[in-house]
C-alpha cells in the first residue's frame, strides 16, 4: 500500500514540474508493460499528494516520438493519442472514476461500471489540468478538489483514509497505430491489457 504524502508547499497546476516538491518526493516509477512480462516499459514518473483542499498529481513520460492532436469538443479523440490515465474507485462506490490526459491538454473523463459500463457525461467539477510537452516528451499535471472527491464516495478526506487508485499510460507508435504499449502500475497479468478490473488498482493511503 503506497501512503500519499501530504502537501505542505503551494503547488500551481501549469503542467511545469518545476517546483521543488518535485526533486523531493520520490516519484512511482515501477510500470510495466500490462500482459509482456519481462518487456522493459517506456520511463514514468507519477506523484501523488494530498492536503486539506483535495488530491494533487503529476505525471512525466518519456517519448521521442509523439502522437497527439490539438484538443476538440470530441473528448474520444484522446482514445487514439499518447495519453496517462488516472483511476479512481471509492471504496464505498459502485463506480470507479477515470480522467485520461493527452500531451496536447486534451482530457477524456468519464465514470464507469464493472464491466465496461461507461457514463461519458461525468466531470470532475472544479478540478483543474495541464499538461506540456518537454525536451524528453511530455508532463501532466493535475489537482482533483474534495467536492468531487465525494461526490465520488470518498468518504473521508483525511489522515488514513484510503481508496482504491490506478495509474496507467498509453504509448503510442506512429509507425504501428493500433498497437501502442499498454503501460500499468499494477500488473494483474492478464491474457491481454485490461484497465477496467479491480485488479489493476493499488490501495492508498492519505498519510499524515
Amino acid at each position: 500500500m503506497l501512503g500519499l504524502v501530504r502537501l505542505t508547499e503551494p503547488l500551481r497546476v501549469d503542467g511545469w514540474l518545476n517546483e521543488p516538491i518535485y526533486e523531493r518526493l520520490p516519484p512511482v516509477t515501477d510500470f510495466k508493460v500490462a500482459s509482456r512480462p519481462g518487456a522493459t516499459a517506456p520511463a514514468t514518473k507519477a506523484w501523488l499528494q494530498w492536503d486539506e483542499c483535495g488530491l494533487w498529481f503529476a505525471f512525466a513520460a518519456h517519448d521521442t516520438s509523439l502522437v497527439t492532436t490539438p484538443a476538440t469538443s470530441n473528448e474520444h479523440e484522446v482514445d487514439a493519442q499518447d495519453r496517462v490515465e488516472l483511476f479512481l474507485w471509492p471504496e464505498s462506490s459502485g463506480r470507479y472514476f477515470c480522467v485520461e490526459f493527452a500531451p496536447s491538454g486534451a482530457v477524456h473523463d468519464y465514470a464507469a461500471r464493472v464491466y465496461r459500463q461507461f457514463d461519458d457525461s461525468w466531470r470532475p467539477a472544479g478540478a483543474t489540468f495541464a499538461a506540456r510537452r518537454t525536451a524528453e516528451g511530455y508532463a501532466v499535471e493535475g489537482f482533483m478538489p474534495v467536492a468531487v472527491l465525494r461526490e465520488m464516495g470518498v468518504c473521508s478526506w483525511q489522515a488514513g483514509a484510503r481508496f482504491h487508485l490506478g495509474l496507467y499510460r498509453a504509448d503510442f507508435r506512429p509507425e504501428a497505430p493500433d498497437d501502442p504499449v499498454w503501460l500499468t502500475w499494477i500488473e494483474p497479468n492478464l491474457p491481454q491489457p485490461d484497465f477496467h478490473v479491480r485488479a489493476t488498482f493499488a490501495l492508498v493511503e492519505l498519510a499524515p
